[in-house]
C-alpha cells in the first residue's frame, strides 16, 4: 500500500482497489512545499470541489513528489518552491502555478524558461489594473510614479502596456537601500500624479511605509496600494485578488485544460475585486470608480486578464 499524508489531507489506495476498478480515476496532483495558511486553504477547497467529481485529486508535499512523482494528468503547484523544482526537473506534463508573484515567476522562466506545458496564474495585483484605477480616479492626469529596486527589475515590464495604452509618462526612481525611501519618495511623488507601490520589501517595509503614507498625506498624492493592508493603513485604492476567487480561478482553468484541450495562458487571476480607503478618497476628493467601469475600461484598452499573456525569454526572441 502507498500511503501519502501532505498537510492534513490523506490519500491511500492499493494496486488491488485500482485493478477492480473498470475505469481508474485520472488524477490531479498539487504541490506544495508545506500545506498551511493559504496553501492549506487552496488544496483543500480544490480537493473538495467540483474537480473530484471526475479526478482522482492527490495533495503531496514537494519532498515527497521528489520521490515518488505520481502519474497526473496534470500538476496544481502551489508557491515558488514546487515551481522551480519543476522547471530544473524539466518536468513536461501540464502544470498550473498559482500562489506566485508575476515577479516571481519572471525570475524563475529568466533562469530556466518553461516548457510550453507550463501555465501560470499571478495573485498579485496586475500592474495594468493598478495603472487604469489610477488614471480613471484622476482623469487629468499625466504621469504615473513607480520606485523599484533591484530586487525587483522586473516589474517595470508589466506597466508598458497599460502607460501606452493610457498615454501616462512612466516616472521611475531606483532605489538601492531602504533608508533611501524616506529622503526620495516625495521627489518622484513631486514629479508624478499618482503612485503605484509595488510589493517590494526593500521599498515598502514596517519602517519606510508610515514615512511614505504620511509623505502622501502631506502632498496630497493618490497611492494605489499593493495590498488591503496597505489601504487600510493609508493607500487610497488597490485591486486584489482573495484566495476564494484565486481558487474559482484554478477550478474552472482547471476544468478547461483538462476537457477543451491543453493551451498556455500566463496571467494574473481573472476573478479580482477593488478596495478603497473610502476616508482617504474622500479628504482627496476622489470619485470611487465600480469593478464594471474599470473592467469595462480595461476591455476597452485591450487589457483583460485573458489578453494578458507574458512571452518567456525564449519566445521573445523566436519573434
Amino acid at each position: 500500500m502507498l500511503f501519502l499524508l501532505a498537510g492534513g489531507f490523506p490519500f491511500a489506495y492499493t494496486a488491488q482497489e485500482q485493478s477492480e476498478s473498470s475505469q481508474p480515476q485520472k488524477q490531479i496532483t498539487i504541490i506544495a512545499q508545506h500545506f498551511s495558511s493559504n496553501y492549506s486553504t487552496i488544496a483543500k477547497s480544490l480537493s473538495l470541489s467540483s474537480l473530484a467529481d471526475d479526478y482522482r485529486i492527490v495533495n503531496i508535499s514537494l519532498d515527497d513528489w521528489k520521490i515518488l512523482k505520481p502519474q497526473s494528468e496534470l500538476i496544481i503547484s502551489l508557491g515558488y518552491s514546487p515551481l522551480e523544482e519543476l522547471l530544473k526537473s524539466e518536468y513536461q506534463g501540464p502544470v498550473l502555478a498559482a500562489l506566485i508573484t508575476s515577479q516571481e515567476w519572471k525570475e524563475l522562466v529568466s533562469q530556466t524558461p518553461p516548457p510550453s506545458s507550463v501555465s501560470a496564474i499571478f495573485y498579485d495585483p496586475d500592474p495594468q489594473r493598478q495603472i487604469v484605477l489610477g488614471k480613471l480616479l484622476l482623469p487629468l492626469s499625466k504621469s504615473v510614479g513607480v520606485m523599484y529596486s533591484m530586487d525587483s527589475p522586473y516589474f517595470l515590464e508589466g506597466y508598458k502596456p497599460a502607460i501606452n495604452a493610457t498615454d501616462l509618462t512612466l516616472q521611475t526612481l531606483q532605489i538601492k537601500q531602504a533608508s533611501e525611501v524616506a529622503r526620495q519618495f516625495p521627489v518622484l511623488s513631486q514629479d508624478s500624479d499618482f503612485i503605484i507601490a509595488q510589493p517590494d520589501p526593500v521599498i515598502y517595509n514596517s519602517q519606510t511605509l508610515p514615512r511614505v503614507l504620511l509623505s502622501s498625506y502631506r502632498q496630497r498624492k493618490v497611492i494605489i496600494g499593493y495590498s488591503v493592508g496597505l489601504v487600510n493603513a493609508g493607500a487610497v485604492a488597490t485591486t486584489f485578488t482573495t484566495p476564494e476567487m484565486l481558487v474559482d480561478d484554478l477550478r474552472e482553468s482547471t476544468s478547461k485544460m483538462l476537457t477543451q484541450g491543453f493551451k498556455r495562458f500566463i496571467r494574473h487571476s481573472a476573478y479580482w475585486d477593488i478596495k478603497y480607503n473610502s476616508e482617504v478618497a474622500r479628504s482627496l476628493g476622489l470619485d470611487i470608480v465600480s469593478i464594471e467601469t474599470l473592467q469595462s475600461e480595461l476591455n476597452k484598452l485591450n487589457l483583460s486578464a485573458e489578453n494578458n499573456l507574458e512571452q518567456t525569454p525564449s519566445e521573445k526572441d523566436e519573434l
